[in-house]
């Protein structure tokens, strides 16, 4: 395993000034994103317009949630405790006048609520959004436990409050149901995918049922990930969600891979899935060096909305990036892995976009419009527009692929150790 707590030491002065600016700005665009009453957080940071917006995304505030024991540790917010509590009674509906919508039979969250009154944005109730917020109550209220002991048995609240029954589709494949709809589990997806955490979560609120033990064991134990479908990349074989059925070239978006390595201790601490998780990041490097007149340090084929470019949301991946848009975040989650890429995000901030620091006599409206854009730090580009007229200034962050930058940037400087501790915790009460 890289020590990449030494590494971090070791990086040349500006370099760490950057590193250590970017790290502490992951977290400020979350804290820019939350609602100060209700502890909900947005679904995106607006880069352009006033935040937080009204839509709240569920996943996002357990985003905010991991955030928060962020903050605490490193000492940029005072208040992180008290923020935390406000958020999971929020969501366990003890806010007056805010009850996030739910699935009445089984306790699942809709994907999107309004920020201040939890009302359903005509969202779906979502399994894999639902285990997000889960899973950012249960870090913090290990986190926490010793400071406001109130924290964890709310997290462990919302956790038993959840019928997780309803997520197991197909025993035999892996499938889990990624929507919820009047107490009954739909939409099956088959392994592998980011919601291994789901699976996880299940264990954790039911332990005692025999078909998501059997879900779990059967497929996403340590012992069975050699067996989940894989692809091939210049010798590089990466987890994927299909048996090549659609092609040879099915590839998942990046953050797919980063989200059980940084929220499902199974995968954390597995060196079976470290080698998986590295050849997903050699992957995704590889691709963007085929590319024409591409520099080594720009690559991450992650999710994000391309609003004003390439149409709406897409979650980018191999073989599959309309209009080949980069994301930093992705790059900052494979960080424990691939130390090497903090000079990548530094030689991009430094040639490209120097946010903190940009002008534009020429063009002041440029020069406002990209510190705006990047005001918290690099995140999603398009590089066949980075240094031309017809720039694209992203106008917002989706959080939940924003964690990948935070999450990524914890690790490198405190080592896994911040999340496996946390995890494990939860796993051995």
């Amino acid at each position: 395993m890289t020590n990449t707590t030494a590494f971090y030491t070791k990086l040349p002065e500006q370099v760490k000034d950057f590193f250590d600016r970017q790290y502490e700005d992951s977290y400020r665009l979350l804290d820019a994103s939350r609602h100060p009453e209700t502890g909900l957080y947005a679904d995106s940071y607006r880069t352009l317009e006033d935040n937080p917006e009204s839509k709240c995304s569920i996943a996002a505030t357990g985003v905010g949630l991991i955030g928060l024991c962020v903050a605490d540790m490193e000492g940029w917010d005072e208040k992180a405790a008290e923020k935390a509590l406000v958020t999971i009674n929020t969501a366990l509906g003890k806010t007056e006048g805010c009850q996030p919508a739910r699935d009445e039979q089984t306790g699942f969250f809709a994907h999107f609520t309004d920020m201040e009154t939890g009302e359903n944005l005509h969202s779906e109730i979502s399994t894999i959004d639902t285990s997000l917020l889960v899973a950012g109550a249960l870090f913090a209220g290990q986190h926490f436990k010793n400071t406001d002991p109130d924290i964890d048995a709310l997290a462990n609240e919302l956790l038993n409050e959840i019928d997780w029954s309803v997520v197991v589709a197909d025993i035999e494949t892996g499938s889990i149901n990624m929507v919820v709809k009047d107490g009954e589990g739909t939409l099956p997806l088959p392994a592998y995918n980011e919601y291994v955490l789901v699976a996880h979560l299940a264990m954790l609120g039911q332990p005692g049922n025999e078909a998501i033990r059997d879900l779990w064991h059967n497929n996403f134990s340590e012992e069975r990930m050699t067996d989940l479908p894989q692809v091939d990349f210049r010798g590089f074989q990466v987890l994927t969600d299909t048996n090549g059925e659609y092609g040879k070239d099915s590839f998942l978006s990046s953050f797919v891979h980063q989200f059980p390595f940084y929220l499902v201790p199974d995968y954390a601490e597995s060196a079976v899935y470290r080698e998986f998780y590295y050849n997903a990041c050699m992957a995704d490097r590889l691709k963007w060096k085929e590319l024409t007149d591409v520099p080594s340090y720009v690559w991450g084929y992650g999710a994000g909305p391309n609003d004003g470019l390439h149409g709406g949301y897409h979650a980018d991946q191999v073989n599959n990036s309309p209009g080949d848009i980069a994301s930093a975040y992705i790059v900052g989650g494979f960080l424990p892995v691939y130390p090497g890429g903090i000079y990548d995000l530094y030689a991009l901030y430094q040639n490209h976009l120097p946010y903190d620091g940009y002008t534009n006599d020429e063009d002041k409206e440029d020069e406002r419009k990209l510190r705006a854009a990047y005001r918290y730090g690099l995140h999603r580009y398009s590089w066949w527009h980075l240094d031309q007229p017809d720039r694209w200034y992203p106008t917002k962050v989706t959080l939940i692929d924003w964690s990948s930058m935070l999450y990524g940037f914890t690790a490198f400087k405190r080592g896994m150790s911040f999340f496996t501790s946390r995890l494990r915790s939860n796993v051995n009460q």
